[in-house]
């Protein structure tokens, strides 16, 4: 059978890495393997800068030793618009306990330390991650090493930063165990039991008489406030109000005291007109309470993880001490709320009542003051004969039975997703958005997760990192409501598969919005731990999410003293900067900006281009580096000379539509971008091509994965010049009159399949655009 020649082009990289096709039937535009190219979303790749000091960077001393620098946390934290400032965006820089403020804004954030510069520290805080959310453009800071969120505010005149701390409260709707039936009117009155009837509205501090139904409003509020120290005392009320009915009266009449299942305002007797109304009688109690159902709980306002001490100061009643050890570890701002959970829940000297706080989450009410961060209750008293209903505005607790620990809450759309180990939950208002009064739970997805900080918000998409696979949760078209689908199972799998469990469950990922990519952060080398350096990574897993593709970097070291990547610093897209400008009107000027005289500020607004750089740790200094240098060197400035990395491809085998024969290419085309752009002179005075570029190459054979079956054919130089240019001098700009450098160069070997490794060389860019190849196929087979 006669030979054939045919052409075959090449020219875009879109489906970036897969690690999950068939060797038989490789997708095309794929790589089997690569590291350090960047994906272009026209296809092309090209080299990765060199991570490297940002311009003018400043190295911020931690005052922490070093040992103890290893052992503990760092992290990075967005504080959009502190105090409403228009022209600042904080970034919070987190060691251990301390907390250093820079701005954004700033072309060299390391630069522009906020706060005079000093660290704030926070009491307690050691070695638990810590998790942020923003409300009234003040920032909230939870760690299960706190017992206490911590409040962060930003005087934009100062420039000062300050912090303090506060409860999270909740109604007392568990109650204490008093060891009674429901229905069960005890003869003799336990302090467990009186504590459950004042918290159910009743109260015993009263006249014992039966006819003392109406007090003035001074008495009333003396009373008040003796049950309910600290809290503050009632509004001031006109005319005389109507408190819970005395207990001993009760007991009086009945000779046994009320159960927890009655409620006192069933024992009210006459009407508005008559000369009884509002005087209780415990017969007209007993007569009307047929329902035997537990009574409203919650009068009484407790801290909800010391739940036992703040009954005590509410009653003066020797309750249970009922403590949560337990803290939040997670934070959102969801519907004008905030939001708490993540509490790996565990309590002390409580009872059969006290509550399992794994799946909880606390929502505050609207916050629409300082003072609502941690009122996750109700306002009206849920025992009231007059108010007790819930509205909208109000806050509360959900409870997810489902969940044994929730990892992270993100407002996204209009829902508050709750990732938790064994699945994700979606939370969502019927309409108008959620309301305390009306709100919808439901789980979209039983995959779970275990490492809050890979889960990436982009737009309306959150794509996440769980235990079986990277995944992405979309609302429905139709309902509108999330659902979660896999998207490493057809593309890197095996590669995610291959990262060990302690580096996904350290990794960092963000949002890249000025590429729409997702990048995330981790560290796969050996001895790695939870323990040493647990915030120091070394690679880089990118997703293009215009074409759903996978690529990778890698961070070089420096053989000593190595500058370590420890997070993202996320930089805003647009800043608003003040330029000091001359005024005039018409020619006339009328403000000039010189010594002596007086100039207008004027807000500008600009765009950012980059918007990634890295929380960087030189021994006990932070700083920041970002992805800069062109010279190929990683962290050239620290050592004045750098570490090399390469920038690598191996395409996808190749059988040209025939796999039963073999082939061969005796010829390949190398389309690239030319990258000199002109000269300078070393030390003989000999000029050298500024910007040069480079590109190796070798044909894979035969699915060859070695050299050992001489299926590996010898590298060549596809990026060269096929004519010599003669520079005019130093200021030469290297004008070919090509942007493209297109190479013709043999390709030896044969096989029924191909690949091809490009790959860099030290120092030298490289732009790829594509390539084609002429195939020969072979006869009889």
């Amino acid at each position: 059978m006669a030979k054939v020649t045919s052409e075959k082009k090449y020219s875009t990289f879109v489906k970036g890495l897969i690690t999950e096709a068939n060797a038989l039937t490789f997708p095309e535009n794929a790589s089997l393997d690569e590291d350090n190219f960047d994906l272009k979303i026209n296809g092309s790749r090209v080299r990765r800068l060199g991570i490297d000091y940002e311009e003018d960077y400043v190295l911020t001393e931690t005052g922490i030793l070093a040992e103890t620098l290893t052992g503990t946390r760092k992290s990075f934290h967005r504080w959009d618009f502190p105090g409403g400032a228009a022209d600042v965006v904080i970034g919070v820089v987190r060691v251990h306990s301390k907390l250093w403020f820079v701005n954004l804004l700033d072309p060299s954030p390391s630069t522009a330390l906020l706060n005079g510069g000093a660290a704030i520290t926070i009491p307690d805080l050691a070695n638990a991650e810590v998790e942020t959310a923003v409300i009234n453009n003040k920032l909230i800071l939870v760690s299960s090493d706190l017992l206490y969120p911590t409040l962060l505010e930003y005087d934009s005149i100062t420039q000062l930063v300050t912090s303090s701390s506060f409860p999270i409260q909740v109604r007392d709707i568990w109650g204490v165990y008093d060891a009674l039936s429901i229905g069960e009117r005890p003869a003799t009155l336990t302090e467990l039991h009186e504590y459950n009837l004042i918290n159910q509205g009743w109260s015993d501090t009263i006249s014992s008489s039966c006819a003392a139904g109406l007090v003035t409003t001074e008495i009333a509020n003396r009373v008040w406030k003796e049950l309910n120290p600290g809290w503050g005392v009632p509004v001031t009320r006109t005319a005389p109000i109507t408190l819970p009915v005395t207990l001993s009266c009760t007991a009086t009449t009945l000779g046994v005291y009320p159960s927890n299942a009655d409620i006192w305002t069933l024992g009210k007797v006459g009407d508005s007109t008559s000369a009884d109304f509002e005087k209780y009688d415990p017969d007209a109690l007993v007569r009307n309470s047929i329902d035997n159902t537990e009574a409203s709980k919650g009068s009484i306002i407790i801290d909800a993880f010391d739940r036992g001490g703040s009954r005590y100061i509410a009653t003066g009643l020797p309750v249970p001490g009922d403590q949560e050890t337990g803290r939040p570890s997670c934070v959102a701002a969801y519907a004008g709320r905030v939001w708490y959970s993540g509490i790996s829940s565990n309590t002390l000297y409580g009872d059969s009542r006290s509550p399992n706080y794994s799946g909880y989450l606390f929502f505050s009410q609207i916050v629409t003051a300082r003072g609502k961060l941690g009122l996750c209750f109700q306002d009206a008293d849920p025992t009231s004969p007059n108010i007790s209903d819930i509205i909208d505005t109000d806050g509360g607790t959900i409870q997810l039975p489902e969940v044994s620990k929730v990892y992270k809450m993100l407002s996204v759309k209009d829902s508050l997703l709750v990732f938790a180990d064994n699945g994700i939950w979606e939370i969502y208002g019927d309409t108008g958005g959620f309301k305390a009064t009306n709100y919808q739970t439901a789980q979209v997805s039983s995959v779970g997760i275990t490492n809050p900080k890979a889960v990436v918000i982009a737009g309306d998409v959150v794509i996440y990192w769980a235990k079986a696979g990277i995944f992405a949760l979309s609302p429905n078209q139709t309902t509108g409501r999330y659902t979660g689908e896999s998207i490493s199972l057809s593309t890197v799998q095996s590669y995610y598969n291959s990262i060990p469990a302690v580096a996904k469950d350290n990794a960092r990922g963000f949002y890249d919005a000025s590429e729409n990519h997702i990048r995330w952060l981790y560290n796969d080398t050996v001895g790695y731990s939870n323990t040493t350096n647990v915030n120091h990574y070394n690679r880089q897993l990118n997703l293009d999410l215009a074409l759903q593709a996978f690529y990778k970097y890698s961070i070089s070291p420096l053989t000593n003293s190595s500058p370590q990547v420890s997070d993202w610093i996320v930089i805003p897209a647009h800043a608003t900067v003040r330029v000091d400008t001359d005024v005039v009107v018409g020619a006339d000027l009328v403000l000039a900006g010189t010594d002596g005289q007086v100039v207008v500020g004027i807000d500008q607004s600009i765009v950012r281009e980059e918007q990634y750089s890295f929380l960087t740790f030189v021994g006990t200094a932070w700083t920041v580096s970002k992805y800069k240098n062109t010279s190929f060197m990683d962290w050239k400035t620290a050592d004045g000379i750098g570490a090399d990395y390469s920038s690598y491809l191996v395409t996808g085998y190749d059988t040209f539509g025939e796999i039963m024969r073999s082939k061969q290419t005796p010829y390949i085309f190398f389309y690239l971008n030319r990258t000199e752009d002109g000269f300078t002179a070393d030390g003989s005075g000999n000029l050298i091509p500024t910007n040069p570029s480079s590109c190796n190459v070798q044909a894979q054979w035969n699915w060859a994965n070695s050299a050992v079956g001489g299926k590996w054919g010898n590298p060549f130089q596809a990026y060269k010049y096929t004519r010599s240019y003669t520079p005019s001098g130093v200021g030469d700009t290297y004008d070919t009159g090509d942007s493209i450098l297109v190479t013709k160069n043999k390709l030896r070997g044969s096989g029924k399949a191909l690949s091809l490794k490009i790959y860099s060389d030290t120092g030298k860019d490289m732009q790829l655009l594509g390539w084609s190849v002429t195939i020969n196929g072979g006869g009889t087979p």
